[in-house]
Formats: structure tokens, sequence, C-alpha cells
């Protein structure tokens, strides 16, 4: 079996696993033991897998518990019998939570930019979010926006929100138009989607090389629950997982 194409995941840590699938922009999160199984499953080994769990206390009939566990896989999409996709678990994000200086006082040539670039971010949010992810890609080729630009952009769309828009701008559409912003002004940021857990929750916000932003106000980063970069378009490049 394989994983699909457009599948991520992240150990939110305490036992806990986010995984994203972006095709239907379905979340999951997982406790260890079926993150377990789901590798075994790839592996071939789930018969190796049934014998673990139970010499660890699992109780009652474990091979249907596995079975029934690879079922939901299967049905959430999060495995194939297709010969695309991966033979592994796909990889988890670098981190992307360390937090940027933000910009109180946006200029007004990033503002002219950042009222466009959330009409855009709003139209492409009517997209399933592979789709989104994919146009994204497409700036991998741009220079990484310095930390004045980025948190510029940032704080531009929220100063050009416009209060009487009857649908939702939250920090999806926000972070989008931001990455957006930059984009016009020939820069890359990197619109990253995470989680955390009890209460589960995901969340999207803007990094670079030089930090994240949109972790703030009642989305602040919490020590006790702290989010976790789970996906990220265009993907991050080797060269600047710093943080």
């Amino acid at each position: 079996m394989r994983v699909p194409p457009g599948v991520h995941r992240a150990d939110l840590g305490e036992g806990c696993v986010a995984v994203l699938h972006a095709p239907s922009g379905r979340w999951q999160w997982m406790n260890t033991a079926t993150e377990r199984i789901w590798s075994a499953a790839l592996a071939g080994t789930l018969p190796q897998v049934a014998q673990e769990l139970r010499a660890e206390g699992m109780g009652g009939d474990v091979e249907a518990v596995v079975a029934q566990t690879v079922e939901r896989l299967t049905q959430a999409g999060l495995l194939t019998d297709a010969e695309s996709g991966s033979p592994v678990l796909p990889p988890p994000m670098p981190p992307a939570t360390s937090p940027a200086e933000p910009c109180t006082r946006p200029g007004r040539l990033v503002r002219v930019l950042a009222a466009p670039a959330l009409v855009l971010a709003l139209a492409l949010m009517r997209l399933p979010l592979r789709a989104r992810m994919r146009l994204l890609g497409l700036l991998h080729r741009l220079p990484p926006a310095p930390p004045a630009v980025a948190a510029e952009a940032v704080a531009a769309v929220s100063a050009v929100r416009p209060p009487w828009w009857p649908g939702r701008i939250a920090c999806m559409e926000v972070s989008l138009a931001a990455v957006l912003t930059m984009a016009l002004r020939g820069r890359r940021a990197h619109w990253v989607i995470g989680a955390r857990r009890l209460p589960n929750e995901a969340h999207a916000w803007v990094w670079t090389p030089a930090g994240a932003l949109g972790l703030s106000g009642r989305d602040a980063d919490d020590p006790r629950r702290p989010w976790t970069a789970v996906a990220a378009a265009p993907p991050i490049p080797p060269q600047d997982e710093r943080n």
C-alpha cells in the first residue's frame, strides 16, 4: 500500500499526530498507535505490529482493531492500493513557528498591493486546498522576503481588510493574501498550515527564513500546546530550514 499524494503529517507531542489530507482539506488527529498501524500497512508488517500492540497490553481482538484501522485510513484517503504515492509516511515539516518582529505601520505602496492580493486570495479560497498549494508552489523561484517586507505585508492585509465583507476573512485568507502581496513585490514567503492539540485546532500563518508572522492575539503560540507546522506552500527549501 502507499500514501496518496497530498498527505501531510506532524507530531504534536504527547502521543498526538496531526494529518492533513490536502485533496479534501480534511484534518485528522490520531494517536501514535494509529500512526504505527498506518506505517505498518505501508511496510507490509501488520501481523508484527499486532503482536507488538498485544504485548504492550492492548486487549480484545487486536487483529480486528488493526484491520478496522487500516479500513478507516483507506476511507480517509490516507492509504491506497494505487501505484502512485509514497511507500512510507510523509516526512514531518521543519519547525516554522519562531516569531518574527511584527510591523505596526505598513507603507502606502504595500497597502495598495495588499488590496488586490486580498481579492485574489478570497477568489483562490474557492479552490480546493491542494489546488491553492500547487499554485503557490509556482512562487518557489522568487527570492525570500526580507523580515521587514514580510511583516509589512501581513500588517497591510489586516489594514485593508474591509469590515463590510459578509464572508470569512480569517487566518487562512489573511495569511494567503500576505503571501500574494509579497509575490507582487517579487518576493517569496510560505503559506504554512499547522495544528495543535487539546483542543484540536488548525491555523494558518506566514513564514520566511526570518520567522513566522500571524501567531498573535488569540492564536499566539502557547508553550503548553504549541502550534506545529504540518504543510507549507511553496515547500520550504532545505537551506531555509533555520527556525
